[in-house]
C-alpha cells in the first residue's frame, strides 16, 4: 500500500490519529477516477525519471516498480524493500477543505449536557475524516494540502507527501478553533490560486448556506480538470431533532434565538433540510461531482470506508 506510515514512532499523540480506528482503512486505496497532474486513474506507481529530483523520504515496494529502483542498503538493515520518493514521484494530490466556522460546533462538548458526555460535534468530526483521508492518501504515496476557513481562509497548509508531513496535518487540525460565519463561494475563488497542482478537491462542511455560488466557484476547478467531492457534515439532532420538550434554537453563526418545541417543527423542518439536501444532490449530480451526506452518528472510519467502496464500484474497480 505504499509508505508504512507508523502514528506512534514519534512522541507525539494527536487527538484526531487513532491508530486503531485507522488500521481499519489500511487494505482501501484512494484512486483518482481520470487524469490528474502525474497519475491515472488506479495508477499510483509510476516513477519520474532522472536522477535530478530531491529525495524526500521512502515508500514500500509494490509489484510493477522498477526493482533498479529499490534501495539495497535499506533492505539490508531492514529486511524490507524500500524505495526513495522524490519531489517530482507524488502521483496524487488531494486538497482538503474544512470548514470551522461556528455552526460547526454544533454538538460535542458544547452540547454535553443535552446529547451526553459520548457526543461528538460536527467540526471534531471532520477534523477525523481529514485525518483519516490523510493517513490513506500519503499512505499510499500521494500528497495532501489542508485549508481550513470560515468566511475566508483562516490556514493553508501546502501538499505534501512524505511521513512527517500527516503530524503537520494532525498539528494544524488540533490549532483550530470553530467561530464566525461561513461562505464557501468565496473561500474557493481564495483558495483556487493557492492550489497548484490539480488533483481531488474535497469539501467538508455543514454546508448550511446557499450553495448557488458554490457551485458557480466549484465549476472554475472542474474546468481546470480538478476532480471534486463534497461530504456533507450533519449531527444526528440536525437530520432528527431531539426528543426535548422545550428548546432554544440559537444560530450559531448570527445569534439569532427562537423558542420552540422540537416535536412542532419536526414536520416543517424536515422538509426543508430534505430540499437543501436535494438541491446540493442535485447540483453536485449535474457536474459529476461526488456528494456524500454522513451523520456525526456513523464512525467516521466506516464512512471513509464506504465512500472509497463505492467510489471504486463507481469506477468500475473490482
Amino acid at each position: 500500500m505504499g509508505q508504512d506510515v507508523n502514528i506512534s514512532s514519534r512522541n507525539d499523540s494527536y487527538k484526531y490519529l487513532d491508530e486503531n480506528a485507522l488500521a481499519y482503512l489500511r487494505h482501501l486505496s484512494f484512486d483518482a477516477r481520470g487524469a490528474v497532474d502525474g497519475a491515472y486513474a488506479g495508477k499510483h506507481r509510476s516513477v519520474v525519471k532522472g536522477r535530478s529530483q530531491e529525495f524526500t523520504d521512502y515508500r514500500e515496494y509494490l509489484p510493477g516498480d522498477d526493482v533498479r529502483s529499490i534501495d539495497w542498503r535499506v533492505y539490508g538493515r531492514t529486511d524490507r524493500y524500500m524505495i526513495k520518493l522524490c519531489e517530482q514521484e507524488t502521483l496524487m494530490t488531494c486538497h482538503l477543505l474544512l470548514d470551522s466556522s461556528a455552526s460547526m460546533a454544533f454538538g460535542g462538548s458544547w452540547h454535553k449536557e443535552f446529547f451526553g458526555a459520548n457526543d461528538i460535534s460536527k467540526y471534531d468530526y471532520a477534523c477525523y475524516l481529514a485525518a483519516a483521508l490523510s493517513y490513506l492518501l500519503l499512505r499510499q504515496g500521494d500528497a495532501v494540502s489542508l485549508t481550513v476557513f470560515n468566511s475566508a481562509i483562516r490556514y493553508h497548509l501546502p501538499a505534501g507527501g512524505t511521513l512527517s508531513h500527516l503530524h503537520r496535518v494532525a498539528r494544524a487540525l488540533e490549532g483550530q478553533k470553530v467561530h464566525r460565519d461561513t461562505y464557501i463561494p468565496h473561500v474557493l475563488r481564495q483558495a483556487f490560486p493557492l492550489l497548484k497542482r490539480r488533483g481531488i478537491l474535497i469539501v467538508i462542511s455543514d454546508f448550511l448556506e446557499d450553495c448557488d455560488g458554490m457551485f458557480e466557484a466549484l465549476d472554475m476547478y472542474l474546468g481546470r480538470g480538478f476532480e471534486v467531492a463534497l461530504f456533507h457534515v450533519l449531527h444526528r439532532y440536525e437530520l432528527e431533532l431531539p426528543k426535548l420538550a422545550s428548546v432554544n434554537f440559537v444560530d450559531a453563526e448570527s445569534g439569532e434565538r427562537l423558542t420552540s418545541v422540537p416535536e412542532d417543527v419536526q414536520e416543517a423542518y424536515g422538509h426543508e433540510l430534505q430540499a437543501h439536501i436535494d438541491t446540493i444532490r442535485a447540483g453536485a449530480e449535474a457536474r459529476k461531482i461526488d456528494y456524500d451526506l454522513i451523520s456525526t452518528q456513523t464512525f467516521y472510519s466506516v464512512a471513509v470506508r464506504d465512500y472509497l467502496e463505492r467510489r471504486r464500484r463507481q469506477c468500475g474497480y473490482s
